[in-house]
């Protein structure tokens, strides 16, 4: 196999540590989750919605850029098709949890089904997808390039013009970065 560029080598890890940087925020939000107070529906709607916004946009930057490109370059088509099948049921989830409030009595239930849910998931991705694209010659640098522009288009905040509003009044963005991890992975000031 020819030479990665150290450019295309670059673009590889970042693409692939903001991916592993999404599973972790979203991991240390469930274990918050399991540590809270039932009895506080905001602060359990809080998490969950944090949660949701996180997984819309990480889902998004995988269906849209990621699978398919990866899907042209590797041999291992069921690699996808499976991340895709996982990525439909957690949308189910998703909507599930959208419709109901803390107040259900399923809504932690469902909660802790779809994190549960997306840790195998994560743990499939980046067990045996991202190993294999860490070998596969996609165009990292121009999918890099997209990702970053899509996540900021995703995250926007609405009252710089952004197209793209999410929860009430929060974006996904003011949640990513009030999470205590910031795009790059790093500890924040401000922790949930």
């Amino acid at each position: 196999m020819p030479r990665t560029s150290r450019a295309a080598q670059s673009a590889r890890e970042q693409v692939l540590t903001d991916l592993k940087n999404d599973h972790k925020r979203v991991k240390k939000a469930y274990k918050d989750f399991e540590k809270i107070d039932s009895d506080d529906p905001e602060a359990c709607r809080a998490i969950v919605e944090q949660v949701l916004l996180e997984l819309q946009v990480h889902a998004t930057l995988e269906e849209e850029l990621l699978y398919p490109a990866a899907r042209e370059a590797l041999e291992q088509a069921d690699l996808i098709d499976e991340a895709e099948v996982e990525h439909e049921s957690a949308h189910q989830l998703i909507d599930q949890l959208r419709s109901l409030g803390p107040e259900d009595e399923k809504y932690a239930a469902r909660f802790t089904v779809l994190c549960e849910y997306v840790l195998h998931h994560v743990k499939e991705e980046e067990g045996e997808l991202f190993p294999a694209l860490e070998q596969a010659r996609l165009d990292w640098e121009q999918i890099a390039e997209a990702m970053s522009a899509r996540r900021q288009e995703l995250t926007a905040d609405p009252s710089d013009d952004a197209s793209v509003a999410t929860g009430e009044g929060q974006t996904a963005g003011s949640l990513l970065a009030a999470d205590g991890v910031s795009d790059d992975g790093l500890a924040n000031s401000r922790k949930i």
